[in-house]
């Protein structure tokens, strides 16, 4: 037997409707019973099931699919990006910049389009081009658009269990349950419950009926006289209140000004640029070869023609432009290609943080010195629980007479800890086009186990010495998101960015606890 309780009427009408019909199903109980409305029934329906007084005798689950917002769009365009993809290229279209000219759709969305038909095979890139691999009315991405578009285009409910295997895995994959906004694919479970009365239902029932019960004392009762003869409803004073939201920073905001206040602490020199940005300090400054495939647009987000970001000065380009072709003064052999000039001067939207450090290396920096920036940028990437396609980095340098690889080390574990807040991390020898050694800096989540949390090494000669430095220079550039998911307790990436109020109301963070280290 359960604790004693008064009934609340809400609870009182359900048992009474249970009662007289037996078992009933939720849609039944809606549609017959005296309460007020579903959100009533589901109500009442849960605190009688948590007390024991009904319970449940059967349920069944089906799963629907609905468009959300992205797939809506798609509908009315007639098409989705991936379909209509793979028609202009069927009809001769070989590069992703010639179909981005079709505005049925966003270049973000053309490239994500792009990355998925790569992924399944369905194109390949040559240097030719781009070219079909099998004929597009034999894709999945047909297939969906027959099998889902077409069907709730028409009004049609659309049953998960109906749909073929590999279209079940595409709507699963778009229609993630963070960032619904931005969702091909809805997925809704219908629960269909059987509820029946029990026997202490009923024994809470008859003494219902029994017993008069006031929730409220209101004139009418006063003046009856009612309440000198009625019992009281008791008050439940274990319910949890309504929450009273006051207004704060964004989560992810606090722990990226703490960042950016420790490092000051620390007698940094912050680092700001802008998120356009052109491929010489993005790329050409730091000695990435214009045939590297970073700058494929796998990798990079190019802004529209005509856009273009200030120039560094005839004399450094030229420069840099020898220690790509043949090392110039740096006593490398460079790349030894055609250096183009044109190309530097294409705009991108900035793909990593180092570009700051090489606007600083070129603007006469103190030596000794130590600089830092948080940086935001921006790279195709398939999301999931560890990647965005738009993230923070912390990038920083370091320079002096007597820098070296043990300073950087050493750095690298003050930020594992204090950053992410990490007791267990390592580092691995790695490559990287501008630093020579290199090393990447991998970190424990409890989770997800060890996931990377940055690239670091010494500033190549070609970098440096076309940039007026001739002292070593140590850099790293470090993903704060992904420190941020360990020093938040988080476990996806996305949630930093969530657009769900409630999640993020959620989310505790003090400043002043923030960066302790050792998980603290």
């Amino acid at each position: 037997m359960t604790e004693e309780r008064d009934l609340h009427p809400l609870e009182e009408k359900l048992l009474v409707y249970l009662d007289e019909n037996g078992k009933s199903s939720d849609v039944e109980i809606v549609e017959k019973s005296n309460l007020p409305d579903e959100g009533s029934y589901r109500r009442a329906a849960e605190w009688l099931l948590s007390r024991e007084l009904v319970r449940e005798i059967s349920r069944d689950e089906e799963e629907f699919v609905e468009l959300a917002p992205l797939g809506i769009k798609n509908r009315e365009a007639g098409a989705t990006p991936e379909l209509a993809m793979l028609r202009e290229v069927e009809r001769g279209a070989r590069s992703l910049q010639e179909i981005q000219k079709n505005t049925a759709f966003d270049t973000g969305r053309w490239g994500s389009a792009f990355g998925s038909l790569i992924k399944n095979g369905h194109l390949k890139k040559d240097s030719d081009g781009i070219h079909l691999t099998c004929e597009p009315e034999n894709t999945v991405f047909r297939k969906i658009w027959d099998l889902v578009y077409e069907p709730l285009a028409g009004g049609i409910e659309l049953k998960i269990a109906q749909l073929p295997e590999d279209v079940v895995s595409l709507i699963y994959d778009r229609s993630p349950k963070r960032g619904k906004s931005r969702a091909e694919f809805s997925v809704n479970v219908l629960v269909t419950r059987m509820l029946n009365i029990t026997e202490e239902g009923r024994i809470a029932l008859r003494a219902a009926k029994e017993n008069i019960t006031i929730g409220a004392i209101t004139p009418k009762v006063l003046a009856e006289g009612s309440w000198r003869s009625a019992n009281f409803r008791r008050y439940q004073l274990d319910i949890p209140p309504s929450q009273i939201h006051t207004g704060r920073l964004h989560p992810y905001r606090q722990f990226l000004d703490t960042v950016r206040k420790r490092f000051i602490a620390l007698g940094f020199t912050e680092m700001r640029g802008s998120l356009a940005e052109n491929e010489f300090w993005n790329n050409d400054a730091l000695f990435m070869p214009q045939f590297h495939p970073a700058r494929d647009i796998h990798d990079v987000y190019y802004l529209s023609d005509g856009i273009k970001v200030p120039h560094p000065d005839r004399e450094l380009t030229e420069r840099v432009a020898e220690a790509h072709e043949n090392g110039g003064n740096t006593g490398s052999r460079g790349w030894g290609y055609s250096f183009s000039r044109e190309r530097s001067l294409q705009a991108i939207l900035r793909s990593q943080g180092t570009a700051l450090s090489a606007r600083t290396l070129a603007s006469n920096p103190a030596i000794p010195g130590k600089y830092f920036g948080i940086a935001r940028c921006f790279r195709y990437d398939q999301v999931d629980s560890t990647h965005l396609p738009d993230f923070f980095q912390v990038e920083g340098i370091v320079l002096g007479e007597q820098i070296n690889l043990r300073h950087l080390l050493g750095l690298l574990r003050l930020f594992a800890e204090e950053i992410a807040g990490a007791s267990d991390y390592k580092f691995l020898p790695g490559y990287f086009p501008f630093t020579e050694p290199s090393v990447e800096m991998h970190i424990f989540h409890p989770v997800l186990g060890w996931v990377e949390g940055g690239g670091a090494g010494l500033f190549r000669p070609e970098v440096c010495l076309p940039l007026g430095i001739d002292v070593p220079v140590i850099a790293w550039g470090l993903g704060l998101d992904r420190m941020a998911m360990l020093a938040m307790g988080l476990e996806d990436i996305r949630d930093l960015i969530t657009p769900d109020l409630s999640k993020l109301r959620r989310i505790m963070v003090q400043p002043d606890r923030l960066l302790l280290g050792k998980g603290d």
